[in-house]
């Protein structure tokens, strides 16, 4: 608890740089014009999310077996999955578009716009790794990958959205930030000089800081529908049940300090702005993601506390 007392000014300030940016975006939206969402996302898919991807790689030292991080990944992201199916057979939801996204919301969480600056803050720049390899080949791979299919699957037929393999493997070699992370991993064999690294990461930075305007923007645009008995139990599984699961699974196999606390803190993201995307690209429920996402900001600012006292140590 006295850990918790000395990080306190360190957890109002990132709280207040999200909530700041996310609310500058917000109440900007009403006055923007209608066009200025959908410019900020290509800008982002195209230039400032595989710039921030290959920054982070090429400047971040990679230690211990962070590498294996996307392990950690991809075993939250499958029994958020796991969970999420067995709630809804027991209470289906009445739509399968509402289907559809509170899987996503279950598997995929912020890694990135919210996960990179609260880890790089608690877990200092020596341990990041394990949240860059976390979201890099865990999330953003999954998202582009499952996270396409689960929208396709569940989305509305008449939105002549359903998606083949070959056109699957497409949208996955298509993305810039895939290609980033390779470019950034052969390229760390040849160190930058520190000035041009520092470019770097202010530049990463600075990208970060537009994607939460962005996610702000299109939620003061976004519809909102406050399912209560939807909301909890989606958010209990993606931000409760998954990272202490984790947790509890890392320290039985030896994994603690601050990898472990990356890890953790990276499962329990809030679920990622990607599930509001992919509803709109995919027909499935909008209001109902866009609820979650706002919700889940909330919940996390009582969630991570709890984190840093089980799993900080």
């Amino acid at each position: 608890m006295k850990a918790l007392l000395t990080l306190l000014p360190t957890l109002t300030e990132l709280y207040g740089l999200i909530f700041l940016c996310m609310g500058i975006g917000y109440g900007s939206s009403r006055f923007l014009p209608p066009t200025t969402g959908a410019w900020l996302a290509q800008g982002l898919f195209w230039v400032g999310t595989p710039l921030t991807a290959f920054s982070f790689i090429v400047t971040t030292t990679i230690t211990g077996h962070s590498t294996l991080a996307p392990l950690g990944a991809w075993l939250g992201m499958g029994m958020g999955v796991a969970l999420a199916w067995l709630w809804l057979q027991r209470y289906p939801a009445p739509t399968r578009q509402e289907q559809g996204s509170f899987l996503l919301a279950t598997m995929v969480g912020n890694t990135g716009f919210i996960g990179f600056p609260i880890t790089w803050r608690l877990l200092g720049r020596d341990h990041f790794s394990w949240a860059l390899f976390f979201d890099l080949m865990g999330t953003l791979l999954i998202s582009y990958s499952a996270g396409i299919g689960v929208a396709a699957s569940f989305g509305d037929s008449l939105g002549s959205h359903s998606i083949s393999f070959s056109k699957l493997l497409w949208h996955i070699g298509r993305n810039p930030t895939l290609w980033c992370v390779g470019i950034g991993l052969l390229l760390r064999q040849h160190p930058l000089p520190a000035i041009a690294q520092q470019g770097l990461l202010t530049l990463a930075w600075f990208m970060v800081i537009a994607g939460l305007i962005y996610m702000g923007i299109c939620l003061g645009e976004a519809p909102f529908k406050l399912q209560w008995q939807r909301i909890i139990p989606c958010l209990t599984i993606k931000m409760l049940l998954v990272p202490l699961l984790l947790g509890i699974g890392l320290t039985l196999i030896g994994v603690t300090g601050p990898p472990r606390l990356g890890m953790v803190l990276q499962a329990g993201m809030p679920p990622a702005f990607m599930t509001l995307i992919l509803a709109d690209v995919y027909h499935l429920d909008r209001a109902f993601a866009a609820s979650l996402i706002l919700t889940s900001l909330f919940a996390f600012i009582l969630l991570l506390p709890l984190w840093l006292v089980l799993f900080a140590g």
